[in-house]
């Protein structure tokens, strides 16, 4: 039996310390990671029955996710279009109607 002997293999260090701290680092993962692309924020299984929601913040923002009449998923900005303030404040909860702002 012949065994072989390992080549020494470069490993790559993890990230210097700076990039889980600097602010600058993080304001450029918000502006090309979290308002860029599609993020995951749960199972669908967690909003089970029609007019059941969720709020999750993604970077800055607050989402809104609503199972509609149709049983289909639908996520907002949690955000009330002409006065601004929050549509559902909760974690999580059923709606009795429509989403309406305050």
């Amino acid at each position: 039996m012949t065994t072989t002997a390992r080549s020494e293999t470069s490993f790559t260090s993890t990230l210097p310390g700076r990039y889980y701290y600097d602010p600058a680092i993080y304001e450029l993962e918000q502006e090309r990671i979290f308002s860029q692309m599609w993020v995951c924020v749960g199972r669908a299984a967690a909003i089970s029955t029609v007019g059941a929601y969720q709020t999750v913040s993604i970077g800055r923002e607050s989402i809104l996710i609503v199972r509609n009449r149709e049983s289909k998923l639908n996520a907002f900005l949690n955000v009330c279009r002409h006065r601004g303030s929050r549509l559902c404040i909760g974690e999580a909860g059923q709606l009795k109607g429509s989403i309406q702002c305050r």
